[in-house]
């Protein structure tokens, strides 16, 4: 990694937001597959290969079912209740936010509501059709009925689950992410008793994702609004349209291989890939975490702040950098446990284990062209991305023909790799051929792949036999592999402190001199503490916070607050804050700060006053960095400490 890139101060702080909140976006996540894969498995021993590759098609038209549910009006409001999606990745300004989130929100619930129902109701009319095109002439229709059921609550439980993760509520979210397939079992073990098999399994789907969208809006309420507004329906739409090339594209290159590989694979052969596919997707969505990380962290002063400190191209490539690192990491995992995963079914799915590796590669090709495009700059690079991403689907389909016809199931996922090459290839060239090229770390990255090649090739020499021999030789694999990347020279000497410090801070354990709470509060008055503590911990808006407490003039309040929190960063030790209080420009600047830190309303309004703050230069980026730290600090202070600082210990 570039030597100027060290993660030390905002680079430091950023890293350890992107760790907290990627580790809980894969806590949640991989929890969510694993009890997925949990599942299967389960279901893998009440029914054979050729219909667990039917249930692979009904769960094919469920999730399609979704897509076209939420197909622009989920891209839309949360564009216009949050300034973005989960999936976007490139650099466009928010514009036309609403202003009045909540009612937004409520608005786009409503609708996609109203337009799963509809969907889902016409799909049960034409139900039997549908089920002699997907599953063959002699399938049951009420099949086809359970999957219209899933797919339009699954359409509502997306944009609920999302929107509590855009809202950075990550604990919610984990549980939101972890119900559906613990509904999902409850409900579908007692229907394979009972003697339901491919019914009782895509009813338990069903059923289950119907019971996680209750929870998920249970979660969420006070977040929206009852409401409907034709108005805003058209300008959800109309701010979701721009993104319906892409979302069809990445949906199609992720999913569209189940079908297609009906129609020249067997339902036996289709259920083992199935399997397979279900145990890649465990290790696809680490990389998946670490970029959707950086969605909601992109709207933040820390992220303006490290690319200020360090420039944009090396920020971003030491970004990038670290994202191959840890993808490197997670491919040999899947490769040298891949039969490990796949021996906890019945003997009849066996086959499933060599394609596990390479599902995984394909399955992540997606996540790869997405962070690439979130770390080069160049302008107006939306565009190009969207076209990339319909390019690839075009390949896709024409090379997932020819493939499988030469290599059976293999084909699909070779297809999906080869799919994103030419337009990854494009917007890289013409990242590094424009004014602000990322500084890649090619050597680090080169060290990482090229060893973890030669150990997952080397484990797959030796025959272990036994699961338990299988396991200790994989964890022999990545233990050389951790080891052997850092003393290579992957991790830079200068790196491996602060990343070890990072990784610290994430678990509450950092033993770098930090911001002291005790001795902050302590160097305040108790007037200006108790307003202080009304704007923090009772989230109060600056005037109510100060009444009664701190003499303001109107319109002054969140000033004052400013310069409280200021004067208590400082006296219990963050360096680095503007010296100039008493001046003209800082009184100003301070009140739009304090209008900026104290702000209510949803995360994406405030994230729009601070991003304005920066673009407009009236604050700096690391000035808003650290008072947001201070107060985050702050928050988590014990009531005891705000009340008798002196009692406090360091924290």
């Amino acid at each position: 990694m570039s030597k100027a890139a060290a993660p030390g101060g905002t680079g430091a702080a950023l890293g350890t937001q992107v760790l907290r909140y990627s580790g809980i976006h894969t806590v949640g996540v991989v929890l969510s597959n694993v009890l997925t894969f949990g599942s299967l498995i389960v279901i893998t021993y009440f029914v054979e290969p050729d219909a667990f590759g039917q249930l692979g098609l009904l769960i094919f038209l469920a999730g399609l079912m979704t897509l076209l549910f939420t197909l622009a009006s989920k891209q839309g409001t949360m564009k216009r209740t949050f300034g973005g999606d989960d999936d976007d990745d490139d650099d466009e300004e928010d514009e036309d936010l609403s202003i009045s989130p909540r009612r937004t929100l409520g608005t786009g619930m409503v609708l996609i509501g109203f337009v799963s129902i509809l969907g889902t109701l016409l799909t049960v009319l034409l139900a039997e059709p549908i089920s002699d095109v997907l599953l063959g002439e002699e399938s049951d229709h009420i099949l086809v009925i359970w999957a219209a059921i899933a797919g339009g609550a699954g359409a509502i439980y997306r944009v609920a689950s999302i929107s509590i993760w855009l809202e950075r509520r990550p604990y919610p979210y984990i549980a939101v992410e972890a119900s559906k397939p613990v509904f999902t079992l409850l409900a579908t073990v007692p229907l394979l008793l009972a003697g339901g098999a491919l019914e009782g399994a895509i009813a338990g789907t069903a059923i289950g994702t119907a019971l996680a969208t209750v929870f998920a809006l249970f979660l969420l309420r006070g977040e929206w609004e009852w409401a409907f507004s034709i108005r805003e329906s058209i300008a959800i739409y109309r701010k979701g349209a721009i993104r319906v090339p892409l979302v069809l594209s990445m949906w199609i290159v992720g999913y569209f291989d189940v079908f297609i590989l009906s129609r020249f694979v067997s339902d036996a052969d289709l259920g083992t890939y199935l399997l397979a596919s279900k145990a890649a997707t465990l290790a696809a969505f680490l990389p998946a975490g670490y970029r959707k990380a950086l969605r909601p962290l992109q709207k933040t002063a820390t992220f303006r702040a490290v690319e200020d400190e360090y420039g944009v191209g090396t920020a971003r490539g030491t970004q990038f950098g670290y994202f191959v690192l840890m993808l490197t990491g997670t491919m040999l995992v899947v490769t040298v446990f891949a039969e490990v995963l796949v021996r906890v079914s019945p003997a009849s799915y066996g086959a499933a284990a060599p394609l596990v590796p390479l599902l995984a590669g394909g399955l992540v090709a997606p996540t790869v062209y997405r962070m690439l495009n979130k770390s080069v700059k160049y302008g107006d690079k939306r565009i190009p991305f969207i076209i990339g991403a319909v390019c690839a689907a075009i390949l896709f389909i024409g090379l997932s023909i020819p493939l499988i016809e030469a290599f059976g199931v293999r084909g699909a996922p070779m297809a999906m790799m080869l799919a994103f090459l030419p337009p990854g290839i494009y917007i890289f060239y013409r990242s590094q051929s424009g004014r602000s090229p990322i500084d890649l770390p090619w050597r680090a990255m080169g060290i990482a792949i090229g060893l973890a090649l030669i150990l997952g090739w080397v484990n797959s020499l030796i025959d272990a036999g036994s699961v338990i021999p299988q396991i200790a030789l994989g964890v022999i694999a990545m233990g050389l592999w951790i080891i052997l990347v850092p003393l290579l020279g992957a991790i830079p000497s200068y790196h491996r402190g602060p990343l070890i410090e990072m990784v610290r801070a994430v678990i509450g354990r950092s033993t770098v001199e930090r911001f002291d709470p005790a001795a902050g509060l302590h160097s305040l008055p108790r007037p200006q503490r108790r307003a202080l503590r009304r704007a923090v911990l009772g989230r109060k808006p600056a005037a109510e916070a100060t009444e009664g407490l701190v003499e303001a003039e109107e319109g002054d309040e969140a000033r004052v607050l400013v310069a409280a929190l200021r004067q208590t960063a400082v006296a219990g030790g963050t360096p680095g804050l503007p010296k100039d209080y008493d001046s003209p420009h800082a009184v100003q600047r301070d009140q739009a700060i304090g209008e900026f830190l104290f702000a209510g309303g949803p995360i994406a309004e405030r994230d729009q006053i601070g991003k304005r703050l920066i673009n407009d230069g009236v604050a700096e980026a690391y000035d808003l960095h650290t008072l947001e730290a201070t107060i985050t600090v702050l928050r988590g202070t014990p009531r005891g400490v705000w009340k008798k600082p002196k009692t406090a210990i360091r924290g």
